[in-house]
């Protein structure tokens, strides 16, 4: 070392300890010692430390050497330890003798290492190994002498599962005497321990950074393959030479890496649970039958039945009775008109006051309440919602337009069946009154029920497990003929998504409301009131009896006659209809053309092949002959008009063709007619199950087959008759769940499937002849 190289030692002796200020001064002796050797030979006279005498070359007691013990700059001895293997590095020639002579004492040994060689020779082959040993292309810039690294980084496992080698220190406690024994060996034992931690590499001292900035460098904490031989070989690196460096994960990065995960996922199952935390999806059954959820008014309790829940008898708008007779429905929405606590609905409610066909009267005259038939109480997937609206006539007759508890769970729907005021209880209309309100008007109180009920639908269905913005209003015949109405209603056109209707009337009231009431004076006349006060005092059968028998009835299986009186119960009472039903659908299409579809709602028509078909009209004649039908066709207006050859070229003279004639002037062709001129909507025909496979094996589609087929009260015995409720149901529930038909066609028949339908020729005959819309049946 130069005097130059001394003098910039000594300037950074302010950052030395004492012990290497004192060592790095002997030396500096010992140097200038060399360089004059005059000089030192006097300085060294002096015993000025234990350093200096042993460079000085001393004799000791024992008459030996002391040879000098060179201690490095920046490095000290620690007493007390020595190591138990010399710190001489051996060559690989020493190495590999050693290893053969371990294996000629152990060849046991050498055949478990040349197995395990043998064992993870396969490694070599692999994609990700290969990937390993490919070398990173040289940067620009990259200084040529720097050694290669190895691809972007090597995993090895932590340093607490490393084996040392056997060249590494073990230090252990030694006594004083100890050490002077070995005083004269290479090695004295002390354990040189480093002051400065650095490593070292190409030069450079690399320090630790943290791990997010050695994640965006790609880079980790330096390690070397000296202390790794194994571990590279092992993952088949193949490096060249054990001073090749290796980035390699530590413990701490990977618990670093595997709590952050930790904490992400349980960040992500916390979102998870917050979004759908809210109230239980299904509610909790009572006694496991019992079930409970609220309404706008109060709780319900329902009854699980069937594999369904039934709730029977909600009330949905107030008791129509006393001074309440003979007005427009209001809603339960004052606190006052609820009830208290939970109420019970298990069982099936009175119905409405009516007449049956057979002109027996049931029901009572409390009766706005509604059923409601569900497989799920839920919040989550709401399903969409069947409202049936059925009657045989607005006079009364129970429909088979029931809930049906099978198709509820199968076909995933909830059935939703109102009852509403029927007859004289709900369309009177008289001027008594229409001048007991402002403005004046009365009629279609049935009407008004039904749209109490829709609204009740739109505010509490979710708590049945229905979805308020999926609703089908499905009517059926006189049923049919009121939704037909209702949806001329402008203020219930948010109420329903779509409309279905079987064998409705295509005959709606256009006469004003003054001439309809004079219409009806019969009324008073029978039941000698003439104010409102005595409407509303008299009992409910004083009311059913004052009402005419020409009121009653219907004529869908009837052929037409010229002197036929045709009598609506809808009026145009000037609150709910105000126009003609064909000029509101006109005005609706319209609206439908210039873009404003919200307006218009999905409509299909439909009726069956022999609606007109009864056993009252089947029990008239044991045994009916050609001539019989014959002479029935020329008695009616087909008859008048001298349209009876013309009728029967495309009609058999049966009861069957009979039949066919009569569905076809007073419900199929009408709704042909409504359908392709007017509304433009797709028209279902009926046709049953085939010979043999109608009502009680009869070969016909009466009025309520494709109603039965689609709720499942349908006669299904035969193949036939299963086949053609299949085929039907699939029209009607893909209709349910997505608002359109599977097939858009004008005209389809369903019989043992659903196909299009090419024409109709009967109806353009009866259309052509005007017989068609003028006789259809009416409600």
């Amino acid at each position: 070392m130069s005097a130059a190289d001394i003098n910039k030692v000594d300037n950074d002796d302010d950052n030395k300890t004492l012990d290497k200020l004192q060592i790095e001064a002997e030396e500096k002796e010992m140097m200038l010692k060399v360089e004059h050797p005059a000089d030192a030979d006097v300085e060294l006279r002096h015993d000025e430390g234990p350093v200096k005498t042993a460079l000085s070359g001393d004799i000791t007691e024992q008459g030996r050497e002391v040879k000098p013990k060179f201690i490095p700059i920046g490095a000290i001895k620690m007493p007390g330890f020595f190591t138990r293997n010399s710190d001489r590095e051996k060559s690989k020639e020493e190495e590999a003798i050693e290893k053969d002579t371990d294996n000629e004492k152990n060849p046991d040994k050498a055949d478990d290492e040349a197995k395990s060689k043998q064992r993870f020779q396969f490694l070599q082959t692999y994609p990700f190994t290969k990937f390993l040993k490919q070398t990173p292309k040289k940067n620009e810039g990259e200084n040529p002498g720097q050694k290669k690294r190895l691809g972007i980084f090597n995993v090895m496992y932590p340093k607490m599962f490393q084996r040392r080698s056997a060249g590494a220190a073990e230090a252990t406690l030694a006594s004083m005497e100890t050490l002077e024994d070995k005083v004269d060996t290479p090695n004295d034992g002390m354990e040189t321990v480093k002051l400065d931690v650095a490593d070292e590499q190409d030069g450079k001292v690399a320090t630790r950074l943290p791990l997010k900035e050695r994640i965006r460098q790609k880079k980790f904490i330096i390690g070397n393959c000296q202390n790794y031989e194994k571990n590279c070989n092992w993952l088949g690196l193949g490096l060249a030479s054990t001073e090749d460096v290796v980035w390699f994960l530590t413990t701490d990065d990977l618990m670093v890496c595997g709590v952050t995960v930790l904490v992400l996922l349980a960040v992500i199952i916390g979102i998870v649970i917050g979004a759908r935390s809210g109230p239980p999806l299904e509610r909790p059954l009572r006694l496991g039958r019992f079930i409970t959820t609220q309404t706008s008014c109060g709780l319900v309790e329902g009854i699980l039945d069937d594999g369904v829940y039934n709730f029977f008898g909600i009330p949905y708008a107030t008791p129509p009775v006393d001074e309440k007779r003979f007005t427009y429905a209001h809603p339960l929405n004052k606190i006052s008109m609820c009830w208290n606590g939970t109420l019970t609905c298990h069982e099936p409610a009175p119905l409405c006051l009516q007449f049956l066909e057979n002109g027996t009267i049931v029901g009572h005259e409390d009766c706005l309440t509604l059923d409601v038939v569900t497989p799920h109480v839920r919040y989550d997937s709401p399903l969409p919602v069947v409202v049936l609206i059925g009657a045989n006539t607005l006079a009364g007759g129970i429909s088979p337009a029931q809930p049906s508890a099978m198709y509820a769970r199968t076909k995933e729907v909830v059935f939703v069946r109102p009852n509403f005021r029927l007859g004289s209880f709900g369309f009177l209309a008289l001027d008594i009154l229409s001048n007991s309100k402002y403005p004046p008007t009365s009629g279609n109180y049935g009407l008004s029920d039904l749209i109490v009920a829709l609204q009740w639908v739109q505010n509490n269905i979710k708590h049945f497990g229905g979805d308020p913005k999926s609703v089908t209003l499905f009517g059926h015949r006189a049923g049919a003929t009121l939704t037909a109405a209702l949806t001329t209603v402008l203020n219930a056109h948010k109420l329903y998504s779509r409309v279905w209707l079987s064998s409705p009337s295509v005959i709606f009231p256009g006469t004003p409301l003054q001439q309809t009431q004079k219409n009806n004076d019969q009324f008073k006349q029978i039941s000698k009131c003439h104010d409102v006060d005595c409407l509303r005092r008299i009992s409910p059968l004083e009311v059913l009896s004052a009402t005419p028998d020409t009121w009653l009835g219907s004529d869908v299986s009837t052929l037409p006659t010229s002197a036929e009186i045709k009598r609506s119960w809808l009026v145009l009472d000037g609150q709910y209809l105000r126009t003609h039903a064909y000029e509101r659908w006109d005005a609706l299409r319209e609206a439908k053309n210039i873009g404003k579809e919200k307006l218009f709602k999905p409509m299909v028509f439909g009726t069956t092949e022999h609606s007109g078909h009864s056993e009252l009209l089947r029990m008239k004649h044991l045994n009916w002959t050609a001539e019989i039908v014959e002479r029935m066709v020329n008695e009616s207006y087909l008859g008048e008009k001298n349209l009876t050859a013309n009728v029967f070229e495309l009609f058999d003279k049966s009861y069957a063709g009979l039949v066919e004639l009569v569905s076809a002037v007073r419900t199929l062709c009408p709704l042909v007619s409504l359908a392709r001129m007017r509304l433009r909507a797709p028209l279902y025909v009926a046709l049953g199950a085939g010979a043999g496979g109608g009502a009680a094996g009869s070969g016909l589609a009466p009025v309520d087959s494709d109603v039965e087929a689609i709720l499942g009260s349908f006669d299904s015995v035969m193949p036939e008759q299963r086949r053609f409720m299949a085929a039907i149901q699939q029209l009607f529930y893909y209709y349910v769940w997505n608002g359109r038909l599977p097939a858009e066609h004008d005209l389809i028949a369903v019989g043992q499937d659903a196909l299009p339908l090419r024409g109709l020729p009967q109806c353009d005959l009866l259309i052509q002849k005007d017989v068609v819309p003028r006789h259809a049946h009416v409600d």
